[in-house]
């Protein structure tokens, strides 16, 4: 595994402009069509959480078709910690790491939305460590 955050798909790159052609990675597991079928254990307020949340990558055009279990138990660790934060008892950190590790996954944090700052071409010592320019003069 690479040090470092996860790479992110060719499709994301795309849209947060940080796509180069040259340095692409073949995506290893292909898009799924279809439409997503909710698990019939979610129900409740963990049942609207998914639709919200389908609707929301729908408007996105994120797929996550083929996610469907991950995506249930965000939404019910979601319902859960609403659930603690209203009974006004606190959560286990285990339970919101997870939570926040799953937000991460399916791009619902700022953090996971942005791109990488766009480098400048060439700044102050850009010519560093380079060969000097040659004035024209072949001295060799």
């Amino acid at each position: 595994m690479r040090p470092g955050p996860k790479g992110k798909s060719p499709s994301l790159k795309v849209i947060s402009g940080t796509d180069e052609p040259g340095r692409r990675r073949e995506t290893v597991v292909n898009p799924i069509e279809g439409e997503l079928v909710k698990p019939s254990w979610l129900v409740g307020r963990a049942a609207r959480i998914w639709a919200e949340k389908v609707a929301i990558y729908a408007a996105r055009g994120q797929s996550v078709a083929g996610c469907e279990a991950a995506l249930a138990q965000y939404c019910s660790i979601e319902a859960a910690l609403i659930d603690q934060y209203r009974k006004k008892t606190t959560p286990p950190v285990s339970q919101i790491t997870a939570f926040r590790m799953l937000a991460a996954e399916f791009f619902d944090t700022p953090a996971s939305q942005i791109g990488s700052p766009k480098q400048p071409k060439a700044g102050k010592f850009a010519g560093n460590g380079q060969p000097p320019p040659s004035n024209g003069d072949a001295d060799a």
